[in-house]
């Protein structure tokens, strides 16, 4: 049974559909893409812990990186690749303007984003 987040939101301000477990989203993936052609791939969300479905064009793995931080303190996201973060970049300053760029981590295997035009372009 498909419940409605009462923390994660799309930009529309509906509530995202929220599973469970990653094969109920799967599951639901699958249903959608046979009924309405649309594919979707699940993620955990770090933010409620439960999983969610967007478009796979949109996929960008991350996780938390426990080394750095942002201007506000909070920790960075830690892209797996640097096509992954540089995805996400796009998606960033498609949607809200920001232009950003790709630096290596200096304490992981991984990728963050920065407004800092000093740093490294990756």
């Amino acid at each position: 049974m498909t419940r409605k987040s009462t923390t994660c939101f799309k930009k529309d301000g509906e509530p995202l559909s929220q599973y469970s477990s990653e094969y109920e989203a799967k599951e639901s993936a699958s249903h959608i893409r046979q009924k309405h052609g649309l594919d979707l791939s699940p993620y955990q969300c770090s933010k409620c812990g439960y999983w969610h479905l967007s478009p796979t064009d949109r996929q960008t793995p991350s996780k938390e990186c426990m080394y750095c931080a942002d201007s506000h303190g909070k920790h960075k996201e830690l892209y797996e690749t640097e096509a992954a973060a540089k995805t996400r970049a796009e998606i960033i300053e498609k949607e809200q303007g920001i232009k950003l760029k790709v630096y290596k981590c200096p304490e992981q295997d991984g990728w963050h984003l920065t407004k800092n035009i000093s740093y490294g372009v990756g």
